[in-house]
């Protein structure tokens, strides 16, 4: 198998592998971080190759806008002024300062985060994780009793953890817990999570039965599942 260096016409670098295997169709591959490999049987022309390429032409460039949309969100955050952080769903712009004569910590105004706080990164992030665990326990638990009128059921309490793998889970005892970081999805999303979770009251397992009661309690969870997995590793620091 022998590779080649080749240019797009969009100006991004592509590896071309051609192989002398059984191929008989040309593929196309675009990593995470934009390195983009097409495989094509040895004896494809390069004329070939470039019509290949001109037609997936707008689908390359939807996929490396993606990525960098993606990396954009999941930055490091540094807590300064003109950062944003997420709030059911709404992006809000960060102003950070530090009087100290003033109460310390973080609120939401006008669809802006004030942070009151010493230049102090550490400092800044605890401010931000008491809020979003306020907001969290607020909203949440007001959504747990929601759907437990609904749903007629009944959890033992809701808690609010610091979990960075798990969004939310139910005890053996019906006792609910929810990631704090949840608080940054849509509302949509956060329901899925929650009625997730309150199904488990009834099946413990992630059976058949569990995802038909699922789907009778929310019908169109699957998109909200799809938007669980797509934005998780943005919505959190």
């Amino acid at each position: 198998m022998t590779a080649e260096r080749n240019k797009l016409l969009m100006k991004i670098n592509y590896t071309l592998k051609r192989s002398r295997e059984r191929r008989k169709t040309i593929s196309l591959n675009i990593s995470h971080n934009n390195e983009i490999v097409i495989c094509a049987p040895y004896f494809t022309s390069q004329r070939e190759i470039n019509r290949f390429i001109q037609e997936k032409q707008s689908w390359i460039e939807k996929i490396i806008k993606k990525h960098a949309d993606k990396a954009l969100l999941i930055k490091e955050r540094k807590f300064v002024s003109g950062e944003y952080f997420y709030y059911l769903g709404e992006s809000i712009e960060l102003e950070a300062f530090f009087e100290p004569k003033e109460k310390k910590g973080l609120v939401l105004w006008n669809n802006r985060f004030y942070l009151n706080s010493p230049d102090d990164k550490e400092t800044r992030k605890h401010y931000f994780v008491l809020w979003y665990k306020q907001k969290a326990l607020e909203h949440i638990g007001k959504r747990v009793d929601f759907y437990c009128r609904q749903l007629n059921l009944r959890a033992r309490g809701v808690r609010i953890s610091s979990a960075r793998q798990r969004w939310g889970s139910c005890s053996p005892d019906n006792k609910l817990a929810f990631s704090f970081r949840l608080i940054m999805m849509p509302p949509d999303v956060i329901d899925y999570v929650i009625v997730h979770e309150l199904m488990h009251i009834k099946e413990k397992s992630h059976s058949r039965r569990f995802w038909k009661l699922v789907a009778e309690a929310m019908p169109q969870y699957k998109t909200n599942q799809r938007n669980l997995k797509k934005y998780g590793e943005a919505f959190t620091f």
